[in-house]
């Protein structure tokens, strides 16, 4: 089956907040980026002067994360998302949730970013609305901790037996199996951010639980699994989900690549695009249920005010790059203010407003955007591969 392509186009820079992701990729991709991609006319274009586009699939995307409904939890009341941990041999620790009202037709591995936990994808919004996804599509959700507890990012060996964290991985399964043994029969596939996307590139591998789709959120393939697996018709469906402004990490040219491989190999493979969100005066309320309607409010007057936003409403200037919007953003003052629920709402939500600008500004960065359709595409492709064989049979 061929490669469905949802966009062509790609954008900007990763900006690697982590210093130990930037030096993986260049340790991965240590020569520099060919001269054609960086034109200056692209990068205003991608930047300050960045305007929605039209690309297929994209009406049908924005219909599906507007309406979405979570039945089994209410992401406006996050602590509704419960989940269990569960400590396997060797103090491997899995965190999942199992679907309660669908019956649960797979399993989805979660393998975090570097400098995150898996308890962050309990513990923050886009990553709990992703699980919600996931277990509306009866999907059971374990999340894997990094074994790396400094830079918390997943390894990059490509030989699975000399990889520490694939290792840690079979062996929880091994664990999780024998406490749910009816499940061992569903299929499995596997969901990674960043660097966890890399890491699943390569756990994609393994024979022992071998896993029936991926997706490749805001990462890349690890070269050397392109050429040893992809390239011999031995992988499995693989979906990315990448960001408009990226154009030096998951970057059109490296996943245009894996994608040309995919489709010379036939195996199934999409691209979704997620693009910068355009603000409006009840988008910070709207993606964090702890804003209230007044502050949302205030956070929008002042990033227009202070000549952030371009005439669409996007955001102009990548917040990890310039840093002004911690000073007008970020009141040191009730009297700056003038609204004392607003300032100690604020002070409440500063992570989640600094994590939230990077969201919006479509580069490198978590969102729940699309994660539903790449996920029912992975369902869709199995149930398909499983109606030939049966036929075949």
């Amino acid at each position: 089956m061929g490669c469905v392509s949802a966009f062509t186009a790609f954008s900007l820079t990763l900006y690697a907040g982590a210093g130990s992701l930037r030096a993986i990729i260049f340790y991965i991709f240590p020569q520099p980026l060919p001269q054609s991609q960086i034109q200056l006319s692209s990068l205003y274009d991608l930047t300050e002067y960045y305007q929605p586009r039209n690309f297929p699939g994209k009406e049908r995307s924005v219909s599906i994360d507007h309406t979405i409904r979570y039945y089994d939890f209410n992401f406006r009341k996050p602590e509704t998302l419960t989940y269990n941990s569960a400590i396997y041999d060797n103090n491997i620790e899995i965190l999942y949730r199992l679907p309660r009202k669908p019956s649960i037709s797979a399993l989805l591995l979660i393998f975090h970013s570097c400098k995150h936990t898996a308890y962050d994808w309990f513990h923050s919004v886009e990553r709990q609305r992703i699980i919600g996804a996931a277990i509306e599509l009866g999907y059971a959700c374990l999340v894997f901790q990094a074994t790396n507890k400094i830079s918390q990012c997943w390894s990059y060996k490509a030989d699975i037996y000399e990889n520490k964290d694939v290792q840690m991985v079979l062996k929880g399964l091994d664990g999780f199996y024998k406490q749910y043994p009816e499940l061992v029969s569903l299929p499995i596939f596997t969901f990674g951010s960043s660097s966890g996307g890399i890491f699943s590139s390569i756990f994609a591998t393994n024979q022992r639980h071998p896993i029936q789709g991926q997706v490749i959120y805001i990462s890349i393939i690890l070269p050397e699994i392109l050429s040893t697996y992809v390239k011999t018709n031995n992988y499995p469906p693989t979906v990315w989900i990448h960001m408009l402004r990226d154009i030096e990490f998951a970057s059109e040219d490296r996943i245009n690549n894996s994608i040309q491989i995919f489709i010379e190999q036939n195996i199934p493979c999409n691209r979704l695009a997620i693009e910068p969100v355009r603000i409006t005066r009840v988008t910070f309320r709207d993606r964090i249920p702890s804003i209230n309607i007044r502050t949302s409010q205030f956070l929008f007057n002042r990033l227009q005010q202070n000549h952030w936003l371009n005439p669409y409403h996007v955001l102009m200037y990548n917040p990890r790059r310039k840093f002004s919007w911690k000073q007008f953003l970020f009141p040191s003052s009730i009297a700056e203010v003038k609204n004392g629920e607003v300032f100690n709402n604020i002070n409440q939500n500063k992570f989640q407003i600094s994590e939230f600008l990077n969201t919006m500004y479509g580069e490198h960065e978590i969102s729940y955007e699309r994660s539903f359709e790449a996920l029912q595409w992975l369902e869709k492709i199995y149930d398909s591969s499983k109606l030939r064989t049966d036929s075949n049979n």
